[in-house]
């Protein structure tokens, strides 16, 4: 039987791909096991993974995975039929894909009487709970409420995400403190700030706090880091202060500070690849305290700001950039988005000394 695995919970899928991995050697200990990516290939490799017989094996175990990204262009779905069609017993494949319903499947795959097909959802959050607290009593810990809370907003909605963090923050507090047995939310924030290094999150924490020297550091230390870094960090920072103005306009149409936290949501211009809605609870009293120091009309001023140096900043040489950003800071923070006489578009060059 070929399988396609439908779903966003790649968590899940995972777990059932080594199940049957393990079933198909157990049956056939020499099988070969074969991994394609679409967009690595364009079919070929998958055709010939599943028409061509191996000398050195009796089984081959083919798995494809994000198949969301095939086109009309390459021939996956060619080999697919051609495979199903031959009536060949010697292989089999699993199909991973983030689609939600098999509509967009070719009818010849999906409702062949040898393709089953599974979807995997994402869990209920009383679950996530339930799994997180599992999961750390397996590593020898035991978690208290508000550090579950910490995780299930610092990953993404599927165990694997989950899993990932959870192996992570174990082998941290196995390293740091051998006698350690329990986990509370001061120690995810201690995890966050000794393995995170500055980016667009600590550039907009610092100018939250109106911390002028504290964001000029961050900024040099960006430059230093890689080209593309304060790019980055100028996109994170964007978003954010989109996250503020639907945090503070939701608290002046009357919600409460824990709703507005719940429900704001950001509209960036950039592409991001995480949830937007919300501020999690590690993040709420930086925007607690962004809210304090910047009012809706700063805030919407701010937007409006970087919104205009966006192209500058794109445009400009790294030898000019910390000019750039240095002089952003201090727009942002000392006049509230208004800003200064400084020509940034003008080379240094032909500034007159």
């Amino acid at each position: 039987m070929n399988h396609i695995l439908l779903g966003p919970e790649e968590g899940l899928k995972a777990d059932w791909l080594a199940e049957e991995k393990k079933r198909i050697l157990l049956i056939y200990p020499d099988a070969e096991i074969h991994q394609i990516f679409v967009g690595d290939d364009k079919g070929e490799d998958l055709d010939a993974a599943l028409s061509q017989p191996s000398l050195f094996s009796s089984f081959r175990f083919v798995i494809i995975k994000q198949y969301e990204n095939r086109t009309a262009k390459d021939t996956f779905d060619k080999a697919l039929i051609d495979f199903l069609s031959s009536g060949d017993e010697s292989a089999e494949f699993v199909i991973f894909s983030q689609e939600k319903s098999k509509a967009k499947i070719n009818p010849k795959i999906a409702n062949s009487k040898n393709v089953s097909i599974q979807t995997f959802w994402e869990m209920f959050d009383n679950q996530k709970h339930d799994w997180i607290v599992n999961a750390f009593a397996k590593e020898g810990f035991v978690i208290r409420g508000d550090a579950v809370e910490e995780i299930l907003f610092s990953v993404d909605n599927n165990t694997q995400e989950m899993k990932n963090l959870v192996t992570s923050l174990s082998l941290f507090f196995h390293a740091t403190d051998k006698d350690k047995r329990e986990i509370t939310a001061e120690d995810i924030e201690k995890y966050s700030l000794q393995t995170r290094g500055e980016d667009g999150n600590t550039l907009f924490q610092a100018i939250a706090a109106c911390d002028t020297e504290h964001a000029s550091s961050i900024i040099a230390s960006l430059i230093t880091s890689d080209s593309q870094a304060p790019a980055r960090a100028f996109s994170v920072l964007v978003t954010k202060f989109r996250m503020l103005e639907s945090f503070e306009k939701l608290r002046a149409k009357g919600m409460s500070e824990k709703e507005a936290f719940e429900n704001a949501d950001a509209l960036s211009p950039y592409p991001v690849f995480y949830p937007t809605k919300g501020i999690k609870g590690r993040d709420q009293s930086t925007f607690r305290i962004a809210a304090k120091n910047y009012t809706l009309s700063d805030t919407e001023r701010i937007i409006r700001y970087l919104g205009e140096m966006d192209g500058r900043i794109k445009n400009t040489s790294t030898d000019w950039l910390s000019v750039i950003l240095s002089s952003l800071v201090v727009d942002i923070i000392m006049n509230k988005g208004r800003e200064s006489g400084l020509r940034l578009d003008t080379s240094p060059l032909d500034i007159s000394i």
